[in-house]
């Protein structure tokens, strides 16, 4: 235990203060995780906070999050994609989206066009300014998760990516 022996007065009382500061406790040998050990929604979300930690929150000056991320993506790669068929992809409710795409919308980023064919239909698709941030942020998200290609072989990875692919 160390203590700070330099007196400090406090200027409202007057008084002198003297400041403790304490070691660190020691680590804890091993902690027996219990059912946590076998879940597979524990190991999951760790794996979650993992990729959060190195960066995959893609990042930016707007602040685009995991959702506005999705939705660029996928009107990328599938111009004229419809607002529901963004909430199916991305397993959220049809209302976020609405949300989210008003945000993109706003930032220059997407338009929404009505469908010829059904008026009450919106397609979606990237403005020239989208398109750089698709670009930017894609970059960003595959420097988050090169780490993973420290952690597995190519076909390592694949099969994670398809295991995972069969919970969702």
């Amino acid at each position: 235990m160390a203590y700070d022996t330099n007196p400090r007065s406090d200027s409202h009382t007057g008084a002198e203060r003297v400041s403790v500061s304490l070691a660190d406790p020691p680590a804890p040998p091993s902690i027996d995780l219990g059912a946590l050990g076998r879940s597979l929604a524990f190991h999951v979300r760790k794996a979650q906070l993992a990729l959060q930690r190195r960066g995959l929150r893609v990042r930016s000056e707007q602040h685009v999050g995991p959702a506005e991320f999705g939705t660029l993506v996928l009107c990328e790669q599938n111009p004229g994609m419809a607002q529901f068929q963004i909430a199916a992809a991305l397993d959220i409710d049809k209302a976020s989206v609405v949300a989210v795409v008003d945000r993109l919308e706003e930032l220059g980023w997407l338009l929404r066009r009505r469908s010829h064919q059904d008026r009450r239909r919106y397609g979606l698709s990237l403005t020239p300014e989208g398109q750089r941030q698709v670009q930017i942020l894609r970059r960003q998200a595959e420097e988050a998760e090169a780490f993973a290609q420290d952690l597995f072989n190519p076909q390592e990875l694949e099969q994670l990516l398809g295991l995972l692919g069969r919970l969702g």
